[in-house]
């Protein structure tokens, strides 16, 4: 379940109007940065938040103001699409198998909006740590359950749940399995096709 965990675009400084808009959303990205590398180079649990702040010149109070713990750094942005997945799959016309229904919804929803270079980095920050392994997989976990929910939803029937998470499981399965290689390829290969 960890390769499940790709990282989503997120808007650039510039996109904001505010100056202070822009500066927390540059510092976000800073400390976002400097922690990626420092996890790459010495590991997630080696690492303190007093290194990322230096890393990102930064105070460790500041961090905090942007992250609670380490693991947000890497995790935290993880469900801000999945209420997007999963209003596409409920809105998934009914002649459609449902698996063909989750691919559908993640080409939609979610592989033009992954973030390769962070998809990569997050990927090899989770794979190197047992901490991050176990949250992610919860991540996962939540993240098939809400599917499931969504394929029940758009069937219109709460006693089919159980076959509806068995068919999310399987989908996700395959989009992890798909993540993983494309993320060993160096996101080289098409994330669209491969899934």
């Amino acid at each position: 379940i960890m390769a499940l965990q790709v990282t989503f675009y997120q808007p650039t400084p510039d996109t904001y109007a505010d100056t202070r808009s822009r500066k927390r959303a540059r510092t976000r990205l800073e400390i976002q940065d400097a922690a990626l590398d420092l996890f790459s180079t010495q590991g997630f649990e080696t690492t303190t938040v007093e290194q990322i702040a230096q890393a990102a010149d930064i105070s460790p109070s500041t961090f905090f103001r942007y992250f609670a713990t380490k693991a947000d750094i890497v995790l935290s942005d993880h469900d801000t699409q999945l209420g997007e997945l999963c209003a596409e799959v409920r809105s998934q016309p009914q002649d459609i198998r449902e698996l063909e229904v989750v691919r559908r919804a993640l080409q939609v929803a979610w592989v033009p909006n992954i973030d390769p270079v962070r998809t990569i980095r997050t990927e090899r920050a989770v794979a190197g740590s047992a901490y991050l392994c176990g949250v992610a997989y919860n991540i996962g976990r939540r993240w098939m359950d809400e599917v499931g929910a969504a394929l029940a939803q758009r069937r219109g029937d709460s006693d089919s749940l159980e076959e509806c998470l068995m068919v999310a499981r399987t989908a996700m399965g395959v989009f992890g399995a798909a993540t993983e290689q494309w993320a060993t390829s160096e996101a080289e290969e098409d994330f669209g096709v491969m899934i």
